[in-house]
């Protein structure tokens, strides 16, 4: 969350808490609210935990009136640019996207520039909530990049030739930590 506070801009921010073990949200110090997602039973084999892949993001958007932006931080992720909340206000885009810096493993590479799987990090991409409503996550592995595959069949993506987001490096299941995809 700390790269958050250190956004130019600080709106309110919906942090989805899919476990209740995860207390550490109730010290977020930003304007905020937690979503506690309903509970779904594990409908089949490779399901993790309680929902199915991606779903707690499909219920959250019902609280993101029209005219609001998206951004979806992973817990591995972090803003590196100061600036990315108040550039997705002042460009006003239905779709904008910046791009995205893997770790360590990855040599640091830069990826955003094109869509495809492992070649665009959902955390750089900013849509408008009522567009991102018409395109549900898929409830399966990858649902990031199906998502916004999805947007870019039916919206024009403006891009930013900038590094707006990247992995933190102390998260296990972080791009910046696994050795292979």
């Amino acid at each position: 969350m700390e790269s958050v506070k250190q956004q130019s801009v600080l709106p309110k921010w919906i942090i989805i808490r899919d476990d209740p073990a995860n207390d550490y949200v109730e010290l977020a110090d930003i304007p905020h609210e937690i979503f506690q997602p309903v509970i779904i039973r594990k409908p089949r084999w490779w399901i993790r935990h309680h929902n199915p892949f991606n779903d707690y993001f499909n219920q959250v958007l019902t609280r993101i009136p029209d005219g609001h932006f998206i951004i979806y931080l992973d817990d591995d992720d972090i803003l590196l640019d100061p600036t990315w909340v108040a550039t997705i206000l002042e460009r006003d885009a239905d779709v904008l996207v910046g791009k995205f810096q893997l770790g360590q493993t990855h040599d640091f590479a830069v990826i955003g520039t094109e869509i495809k799987r492992g070649k665009i990090g959902g955390s750089c991409v900013a849509v408008r909530s009522e567009i991102a409503r018409k395109h549900p996550w898929p409830q399966r592995g990858g649902g990031d990049f199906l998502f916004i595959r999805a947007l870019a069949k039916v919206h024009e993506f403006t891009w930013l030739d900038r590094i707006v987001a990247g992995v933190q490096s102390d998260l296990n299941h972080s791009w910046g930590r696994r050795s292979s995809y």
